[in-house]
């Protein structure tokens, strides 16, 4: 398959496939190409992906056949919300709570497949892993699809992911390159680690694979590192905010209360650190303080800022 833009771009050098940079054009194209069955590279949340319709076996073949993949290892798929994954796949009580209070996030759910996708996308037990990616692009390209896509990391089997086009493409021969029908730019993705997968399948949530969150529950986040607590102080922090009215009930017509976040634990366990992920999150530019031996801390917040779900939080926002 080629795809034409109809535009010259200065990155469109590989005769047979289209690198475009990340736009709304470009995630039009995307799901264009992915309607035909075609396989295009795409920036996610954590790395970039490989995105095929799960739905189309001669697709699931030429992705499968990209990653020199064995049939019986499951692809992921990201999706819209439940709703749609349900379509897909059967939830436990555990499941459930994963997506209630977990995603969207760095997440990949691995839950008992309904058999309604190719052949090589569930896995030989009939599992199949779902993301719901805390991450607009992917999930404008779902919605224009209209339907799931793949969300594989855009790597040969056994090999690493990549974080920028450049790598990426560096590793694959012409007969690889040529498989490929589009390449969605969107420059060099911050290197998180791929996505927690968690199987919610047996009555104990097992994590197959670490990403930077983890999780032994559905409400239960740890940390091993003062940036590991950074990452859950921001992802606790945006979960919060995404739980706010939208939009915001104006001045008399309803009352918002502050946000509180409650920190216990022994010295040294990383109350202030979290305090300072949030502070930072919020453009709180001074040093916070640790929030153990004092009753109240003030800082200077941003001023007149529209009202929005986060910039109540700037405003309404308690660490104890």
């Amino acid at each position: 398959m080629v795809v034409s833009t109809g535009k010259k771009n200065k990155n469109d050098k590989i005769a047979g496939m289209k690198i475009i940079k990340l736009s709304q054009e470009a995630i039009d194209l995307a799901a264009e190409v992915i309607k035909k069955g075609g396989l295009v590279v795409f920036p996610s949340d954590t790395v970039y992906g490989l995105m095929v319709d799960p739905t189309n076996q001669s697709a699931a073949d030429k992705l499968l056949g990209f990653k020199n993949r064995w049939h019986g290892k499951a692809i992921s798929m990201a999706v819209l919300n439940k709703k749609m994954a349900e379509d897909y796949v059967k939830l436990s009580v555990s499941g459930e709570n994963i997506y209630t209070n977990l995603l969207p996030g760095p997440f990949t759910v691995i839950s008992q497949g309904r058999h309604k996708v190719a052949k090589g996308i569930e896995a030989e037990n009939g599992t199949l892993g779902i993301r719901i990616p805390d991450n607009k692009n992917i999930m404008n390209l779902v919605k224009t699809v209209g339907g799931p896509v793949t969300a594989t990391s855009a790597n040969l089997s056994g090999k690493t992911s990549h974080y920028s086009v450049g790598s990426f493409l560096k590793t694959l021969s012409k007969k690889k390159t040529q498989m490929i029908d589009l390449i969605v730019d969107a420059g060099k993705l911050p290197k998180n680690l791929p996505s927690t997968v968690i199987d919610t399948t047996e009555p104990e949530l097992k994590v197959l694979r670490r990403g930077d969150l983890i999780t032994t529950g559905a409400k239960n986040l740890i940390s091993k590192s003062e940036k590991e607590t950074g990452r859950v102080a921001g992802f606790i922090l945006k979960k919060t905010i995404q739980t706010l009215p939208q939009p915001l009930p104006l001045t008399g017509q309803g009352v918002l209360k502050p946000i509180v976040f409650l920190l216990t634990g022994d010295l040294g366990c990383g109350k202030t650190v979290f305090a300072r992920a949030v502070g930072k999150a919020l453009g709180i530019r001074e040093r916070i303080t640790s929030p153990t031996f004092v009753i109240f801390n003030q800082y200077q917040i941003p001023l007149n800022l529209p009202l929005t779900r986060e910039t109540y939080a700037i405003n309404n926002f308690f660490a104890f």
